[in-house]
């Protein structure tokens, strides 16, 4: 049996307008606060039984599910008050959200972790890189690292996704804005603690990317623990792997 808690709506007022959030009280006493970053980015967790968060609630975690501006579901200005920042206002909006947290007292810098796959693991290492200090550690699956390839070599869903969100890649002058924006070029201040976990066949973000990412964060210095799963893809279906997954993350959590 599992009882999920109903989630409590947050919001932070930030200069034009408010943040948006859902808080997810942990069972019995909290052993901290996972920071879930919705993938997307423009998209949203509506408030429905999702096996993560009963998962982790059910062991004493708070988890608060945030929406950073890109998120649908708050009106056509959020959605679009990501386009030419992806990377760096997600980054932002995530980090005071967390910082809302812990003022709240829901957890400390020392028992919060941020957590996110795809353009949410790209907001992990963001935050990693950026705000070190709001976090003990983050855990990325499949993150994008590194917009310009990822412009390349998007599948035909997405086409011209980074266009809106970025810049046109072609554009000589908008070249180092995508650089700008990438973790893959701020990976020498992602010290860590940092869990990653990536598929080998991903269609949609070549593993490649975590590849450069893994080797550029161990060369400066940092804490990764690099996970591969052979044969999957964009999401991990293999029970076995899920599992897995589950049981590294435990590990982790534990350890940090």
């Amino acid at each position: 049996e599992i009882d999920l808690p109903a989630p409590r709506a947050v919001s932070v007022v930030v200069p034009g307008g408010r943040l948006h959030a859902r808080h997810y009280p942990g069972a019995a006493s909290s052993s901290g606060l996972l920071c879930w970053v919705h993938g997307g980015p423009t998209d949203q967790w509506t408030v429905a039984f999702r096996p993560r968060i009963a998962y982790w609630c059910s062991r004493g975690w708070d988890v608060l599910v945030v929406d950073p501006r890109g998120t649908t579901g708050h009106g056509r200005a959020y959605q679009q008050a990501l386009n030419g920042a992806w990377g760096r206002l997600d980054v932002d909006d995530t980090a005071l959200l967390v910082e809302h947290a812990h003022a709240q007292g829901w957890a400390t810098p020392e028992t919060t972790v941020v957590i996110g796959g795809s353009s949410g693991g790209l907001t992990v290492l963001g935050v990693l890189a950026d705000r070190p200090d709001l976090v003990a550690g983050g855990i990325a699956s499949y993150p994008v690292s590194d917009l310009h390839a990822l412009a390349e070599v998007t599948h035909r869903f997405e086409a011209h996704y980074t266009d809106t969100l970025v810049g046109a890649p072609d554009d000589p002058g908008v070249r180092g804005r995508f650089d700008e924006l990438s973790p893959l070029h701020r990976a020498e201040q992602i010290r860590g603690p940092l869990l990653l976990f990536h598929g080998t066949d991903d269609p949609v973000v070549p593993i490649t990317q975590s590849d450069d990412l893994v080797e550029r964060v161990r060369e400066g210095g940092g804490d990764v623990e690099y996970v591969v799963y052979d044969g999957e893809g964009h999401g991990f279906r293999d029970p076995t792997n899920v599992r897995d997954e589950y049981e590294r993350i435990q590990r982790f959590l534990d350890a940090i």
